[in-house]
């Protein structure tokens, strides 16, 4: 018997409390385990907090360890599962936060427990080359997914983890520009959505999830050139929009989505090349705008009298005053082409004290 595996049995013997993964009562699998890429001659195991879990590295090798970086060299360069057990009440909370082991991570398998503690903040951040992440990974318990699988680019799709108790989703799956859909997960507590899918440029549609609690939808799906339609999301908690559409180039209309607590456009629907159509009586009823609250709102799109007209309208009937709006650019339609309606809204707003730029 190895020293090392000789080590590792004799403190789980020791503690009673370490599950195994080699065995024993009610014990006969791993927490969760990591494929490598081929031709892997090392690998840093990253994770953040209080640990202590024992890891088999794929190579007769297993150790315990409380620390948050153990390392591990092969004797010849392969691909490796390595299988990591916490012990029984202790938490394995990975952190690979960008590092450079992440790219030697190929696939995320689970088998259940809930031993990840509550927020997966950076957990495999910047692993480019996964291309598989387990439906079996117990989420349950978590409530904070900050940049969790952010550039994650190799992934092509996404399984329907448990996301039930998730409030926060910050950069969640930002740069995963490889998924081509993504599954309706339980987003329902979720009150932050900023960046959450920004640069997902592979997306071709998006699911109706259910953001009724979101209160922050900055850059939210900045960047996603894929989508050519969006759905009728619950918006009327959101607050923030800045640049929550940018870059969306494959949109040619929007849905009357609920704006009614709204504050923040800036840079909402900057550069959709592609968007003509644009819903009446939008901007009716908002929050208190901040004073730049359209500032590039709808720069570079394709909007045609008809979509000016609906934005000019309905931002006059908002009532507010001294504020900016930016819908010049790209083929938004000439002024010269607007109706009389269009018009008229336009000089009501320049008469409250808007600044308002457009294509003559």
């Amino acid at each position: 018997m190895g020293v090392n595996l000789r080590n590792s049995l004799n403190n789980g013997l020791n503690t009673g409390l370490r599950q195994s993964i080699s065995g024993g009562p009610g014990v006969a699998f791993a927490f969760l385990e990591y494929t490598t890429v081929a031709s892997t001659s090392s690998f840093t195991l990253r994770s953040t907090g209080t640990v202590d879990y024992e890891v088999d590295w794929g190579d007769g090798t297993v150790e315990s360890y409380t620390t948050n970086t153990p390392t591990h060299t092969y004797s010849t360069a392969d691909t490796y599962t390595i299988k990591i057990t916490p012990a029984d009440g202790s938490t394995y909370r990975p952190y690979f936060a960008n590092n450079v082991s992440d790219t030697s991570i190929a696939k995320v398998n689970g088998t259940g427990g809930s031993q990840l503690g509550t927020t997966l903040q950076q957990a495999w951040q910047g692993s480019s080359n996964m291309t598989f992440f387990s439906a079996d990974i117990d989420t349950s318990g978590v409530t904070g997914m900050r940049a969790t699988w952010h550039q994650c680019s190799g992934l092509t799709s996404f399984p329907l983890i448990d996301t039930s108790g998730c409030t926060f989703f910050f950069q969640a799956w930002s740069g995963c520009s490889g998924l081509t859909s993504f599954p309706l997960i339980d987003t329902s507590s979720g009150t932050s959505f900023s960046n959450a899918w920004a640069g997902c440029s592979g997306l071709t549609s998006f699911p109706l999830l259910d953001t009724s609690s979101g209160d922050n939808f900055a850059l939210a799906w900045k960047g996603c050139s894929g989508l050519t339609s969006f759905p009728l999301i619950d918006t009327s908690s959101g607050g923030s929009f800045y640049a929550a559409w940018q870059n969306c180039s494959g949109l040619t209309s929007f849905p009357a989505i609920d704006f009614s607590s709204a504050t923040q456009f800036n840079q909402a629907w900057r550069s959709c090349s592609s968007l003509a159509t644009f819903p009446a009586n939008m901007f009716d009823t908002t929050g208190t705008l901040v004073s730049n609250a359209f500032s590039s709102a709808f720069n570079a799109c394709a909007l045609t009298a008809q979509s000016i007209e609906n934005i000019l309208v309905s931002l006059d009937a908002n009532g507010q005053s001294n504020n900016s709006l930016h819908i010049g650019g790209g083929t938004n339609a000439a002024k010269t082409t607007w109706s009389t309606a269009a018009n008229n809204a336009y000089d009501n707003l320049i008469a409250d004290g808007w600044t308002i730029t457009y294509n003559a």
